[in-house]
């Protein structure tokens, strides 16, 4: 059966004839088939819709740009709050289309593995790697770290074999030495956890890893997003030497940006779950009248035009 449920076939079977009547008009075609998309993934789980079209978008236009642009006219709190801004957009972003992805490929019978699994809420950075775009971490240990020697070889050999699987990982990114200090940071940073064992399992130290981890991770972002060197050391410098001057770049859309696209990664999949079983219990009007009013607001809230995927230029 191609199709888990009835209302997936009916689904497909409005989408394939408005799609066909529209492909002469491509403007309308393609908004057509990005609100398909969106639609399908939404109906699984409206986070990544949202994610993608109003988080990733907002923090870009309302605080990311514009820092990462001039670090110099801002004040270290806005630089800041642009670090951490950059890695709930790319994570929004980078997550939300590949589960619209996920969510287009089931229309079609395919199902592509998960993932993202909250990479935010990581006790470590081998937590992170098992959390964060999984199915390139499952490609540089069985094709590049494997082949190397993996952990099979002693000590030393391990640390060599983690850094260069890291480096290669980052100029996999992209030709630039940013993208390589990018990698070197992570592989610094799992070489020391192995070093010195690093598995919290008390609370305080499980909170400790997550805030930990999350801080070397922006830190990383740093050199990923800036456009050279010259601009990170800037970006870094700014950060300790313009305390208390005017922020105005932080605002209140900004700060509950920031803090959904972080805290939506601690929802538990059994609260999910139970909203997710609320809604089959609605009538199909009710149910429609949800999905149009969560359209209604994401096109609201999101850009005009569709937004970009910043992830494309990897």
């Amino acid at each position: 059966m191609l199709f888990p449920t009835t209302t997936f076939a009916i689904f497909f079977m409005i989408v394939l004839p408005v799609s066909w009547a529209l492909q002469r008009h491509r403007r309308a075609w393609m908004g057509w088939i990005l609100l398909a998309s969106y639609v399908f993934y939404g109906w699984w789980d409206w986070r990544f819709v949202f994610l993608l079209i109003v988080i990733a978008n907002h923090l870009a236009t309302h605080i990311v740009d514009e820092v990462f642009a001039a670090p110099n006219r801002y004040s270290s709190l806005e630089v800041l709050a642009a670090i951490y801004g950059y890695a709930v957009q790319i994570f929004a972003d980078f997550c939300g289309y590949t589960n619209i992805a996920i969510g287009i490929a089931l229309l079609l019978g395919f199902k592509f593995p998960q993932n993202f699994d909250s990479p935010y809420t990581a006790v470590s950075l081998q937590d992170f790697w098992r959390r964060w775009h999984m199915t390139l971490s499952r490609w540089l240990r069985d094709y590049l770290y494997i082949p190397l020697g993996g952990s099979r070889k002693g000590r030393t050999r391990t640390y060599a074999n983690v850094m260069i699987t890291m480096l290669l990982g980052g100029l996999w990114h992209g030709a630039a030495w940013t993208f390589v200090a990018w990698g070197a940071i992570h592989g610094i940073g799992l070489c020391v956890e192995r070093a010195i064992g690093w598995r919290p399992t008390s609370t305080a130290g499980v909170w400790l890893g997550r805030i930990l981890t999350f801080q070397i991770v922006c830190f990383a972002w740093i050199f990923f997003r800036a456009d050279s060197f010259a601009r990170a050391w800037q970006i870094i410098r700014r950060l300790f030497d313009a305390w208390g001057e005017p922020s105005p770049l932080i605002t209140t859309s900004v700060v509950l940006a920031i803090v959904l696209g972080i805290g939506v990664q601690y929802v538990r999949p059994s609260a999910l779950q139970w909203l997710e079983l609320r809604f089959g219990r609605l009538t199909t009007v009710l149910q429609a009248a949800s999905l149009a009013l969560c359209l209604l607001v994401i096109d609201a809230l999101g850009p005009q035009g569709v937004a970009p995927f910043i992830y494309f230029r990897f």
